[in-house]
């Protein structure tokens, strides 16, 4: 009878570790099932342990720091190519614009002379005329007043000069430059002579002209405010004396 509950015992054992054996492979089972499977790529694992490596090494970062080196010598270099040229274009520019300034200084009259030769020729024959008709007064006269009205219709029809009127007209300083004034019955200062006209181009003065102006006459003073006038008291031996 003890052998039977001897066999039972151990049979009841065994039943027991067969389930726990079971359990944990359906567990480890379900825990597989949940994790992702990764494929492993061929070669991935050395690829990444050499590229460690390659950072890591000192050799490989000298190579590295060297080529980088190498690069923005290569960028310096071109930028200041570029400086250079930039800098060369400016100075060449500068050059060309002084010396273009100095050529239409020299040549920025030259049509303007090109019109008065032929005034200087007509003083040229009016000398001659002179020469031959020196006592025919009226002549020279008359001459001389062609060549004038030819030099200004010149110079007012194709430059722009004009001459203007001063006289009778009120002063103005940026018009008319005083040589000689006096008093007279005027209202205000008026320009009553004219010595040299004056000339505008365009819209512009470029010579004033010269004038004698009349200025107002001072009022007479009153004859009874001297007589009104206080005198003061004589002080420390002092005269009186009028205010």
């Amino acid at each position: 009878m003890s052998k039977h509950k001897h066999e039972q015992g151990a049979s009841s054992e065994a039943m027991n570790q067969a389930q726990e054996q079971t359990q944990d492979q359906t567990q480890n089972q379900a825990s597989q099932s949940l994790v992702p499977e990764v494929e492993a790529q061929p070669g991935a694992e050395g690829a990444q342990e050499n590229q460690a490596g390659a950072v890591a090494t000192p050799e490989a970062l000298l190579a590295a720091a060297r080529a980088e080196i190498e690069i923005l010598k290569a960028q310096v270099s071109e930028l200041n190519d570029k400086y250079l040229r930039t800098l060369a274009e400016q100075v060449n520019f500068r050059k060309r614009v002084v010396k273009e300034k100095e050529e239409f200084q020299q040549y920025a009259i030259s049509t303007l002379l090109t019109d008065l030769i032929p005034v200087l020729d007509d003083f040229d024959r009016s000398l001659e005329s002179v020469v031959q008709h020196k006592t025919d007064t009226e002549k020279v006269a008359e001459g001389i007043q062609l060549i004038q009205k030819r030099l200004y219709d010149t110079l007012s029809n194709k430059y722009g000069l004009t001459k203007y009127d001063s006289k009778n007209s009120v002063f103005d300083p940026h018009m008319h430059e005083a040589m000689f004034s006096d008093q007279g019955d005027v209202a205000e200062p008026t320009v009553t002579q004219e010595f040299m006209p004056g000339y505008k181009l365009h819209e512009r003065i470029i010579r004033t002209a010269k004038v004698k102006v009349t200025m107002p006459a001072p009022e007479s003073a009153p004859a009874d405010s001297a007589q009104d006038a206080p005198v003061s008291e004589p002080t420390n031996g002092e005269s009186p004396r009028q205010g």
